[in-house]
């Protein structure tokens, strides 16, 4: 995502920068107004114009500028200048006034703000998909191209990525669109009833089965089945449901006519299907006849830039949900979210922030409210080596929250020697809760090394700096 910067002193544009690295943006800092004009017609509209107001700049200079550039409306543009200013500067929409002086933490709420009327504008929520990213905008783009033809569609992706939200996606814009969408969870029905419940089965049939059932290809009948961790299934259902897909018909359990079907069908897995065909765990012939078309939805980690939209989304949703104001999310907090890996995708961020709008006090989230709440997987430091990203960085990748959390107030408290008074109020938090953190980090230590033995001597630990010897 491009931003433009016009920022003659750079006031603001090394707080623009780190941000912009954080969230994957292209800044273009220029130094004049005359030089935005070449920027947009050398690259076009950006998705934010941040202007920075100084003398000998004025506020109806800077709003005709900008009217005449073509900045604004879609293309929103925020102003950081003196209070009052923008009483002097024409009415043009999409312009945001920030009065000067303001801290680096208004400022990016500001700029969410101008964000977030971007994203209304022009709606980074499709299909209930949130994002703007590449990687998210190429699933779009597919989802666009197939969803008018009948073609069987594979959906692949880790858990959390929302391949049923795709899957709904192209039956809303299929020619199906008013007619059933039926879905089948493989995980959650126990293989021996299995075929009852995509077949349906007669009264008699099999013990317990005292009257007829309706399976879930005739539920489906002219509109859309999608059968989700289809690769759950046992070969023999494989072999089954190749042939309901070929002959276009189906056999209920303990009968003997064969009913006719006309569905379009969606299959999604968390697996890697070619893998499980080379390993003999899915049948061949089956895959090619259900992945007509590849839909392969990126994990939340590799499309960073859309956690913050995710995160704004969240915040809105679980507000209303829980009768809360929507709460501001802090910088270092934000940061942290976005450096997170998520195994467990978008669903796991949602979770997260659910959380931490119900433990939420006064309206803003820190890193300490984040942590407050388990959502970080089961994955723990003890367990992980730094790799050579970490060390670039200076920050853990692919970690949990909480040893996220853990790492940075034991770096925080060696940066000031071990004072814990000083580390506490640079932690925002207070200093009793700075040492109630600190005892159940060396409490959790002393339960690791009982249940690993002397094995543990041989990996690597950090200790947690200058807990014994730490000064008030």
């Amino acid at each position: 995502m491009k931003l433009f910067v016009l920022d003659e002193s750079l006031e603001i544009a090394g707080w623009i920068a780190r941000l912009a690295r954080m969230r994957g943006w292209q800044p273009h800092f220029v130094g004049s107004l005359h030089e935005l004009e070449l920027a947009v017609q050398a690259h076009g509209r950006p998705a934010l114009t941040v202007v920075n107001l100084q003398p000998p700049l004025t506020a109806w200079e800077v709003g005709q500028r900008l009217r005449a550039i073509g900045l604004g409306g879609e293309s929103p543009v925020m102003v950081v200048a003196r209070a009052g200013e923008d009483t002097r500067a024409p009415a043009l929409a999409g312009v945001q006034w920030v009065a000067r002086p303001a801290t680096e933490t208004q400022l990016v709420a500001a700029l969410e703000r101008s964000l977030g009327a971007r994203a209304t504008s022009r709606g980074t929520r499709t299909h209930g998909l949130v994002g703007q990213s590449g990687a998210l905008r190429q699933v779009l783009a597919k989802i666009e191209k197939v969803a008018p033809e009948d073609a069987n569609v594979c959906i692949l992706g880790e858990s959390g990525t929302g391949k049923e939200l795709i899957a709904r996606a192209i039956h809303a814009q299929s020619a199906r669109w008013d007619r059933p969408l039926v879905t089948l969870d493989c995980t959650a029905i126990p293989e021996g009833l299995m075929e009852s419940h995509l077949f349906g089965h007669v009264r008699g049939s099999f013990t317990g089965a005292v009257e007829h059932r309706t399976g879930f290809f005739a539920l489906a009948h002219t509109g859309t089945l999608f059968i989700d961790e289809i690769s759950e299934l046992s070969l023999p259902l494989q072999a089954k449901l190749l042939r309901v897909i070929q002959m276009r018909e189906f056999v209920k359990v303990g009968d003997s006519k064969p009913t006719r079907t006309d569905i379009r069908l969606i299959t999604a897995s968390n697996k890697d299907l070619r893998r499980a065909v080379r390993e003999g765990q899915f049948r061949e012939d089956l895959y090619y006849r259900i992945a007509v078309v590849m839909i392969e939805v990126p994990p939340l980690r590799a499309r960073r830039g859309d956690i913050a939209l995710l995160v704004e989304h969240f915040l809105r949703k679980f507000a209303a949900a829980h009768h809360k104001r929507v709460p501001r999310l802090t910088p270092p907090a934000l940061e942290l979210l976005v450096r997170t890996d998520w195994p467990g995708n978008v669903r796991q961020l949602e979770n997260c922030i659910d959380q931490a709008v119900i433990l939420s006090e006064h309206d803003v989230i820190d890193v300490d409210v984040l942590l407050q709440g388990d959502s970080g997987g089961q994955q723990t430091g003890a367990d992980v080596l730094p790799t050579s990203e970490e060390v670039r960085t200076g920050l853990p990748v692919g970690l949990t929250l909480r040893y996220l959390e853990q790492q940075y107030i034991l770096q925080t408290l060696a940066s000031v020697g071990g004072n814990r008074t000083e580390a506490a109020r640079q932690l925002g938090i207070s200093l009793r809760c700075l040492q109630y953190k600190l005892k159940a980090y060396r409490q959790a230590r002393l339960r690791h090394r009982s249940s690993n033995g002397p094995s543990l001597e041989h990996r690597p630990h950090r200790e947690p700096v200058g807990a014994p010897q730490a000064t008030a």
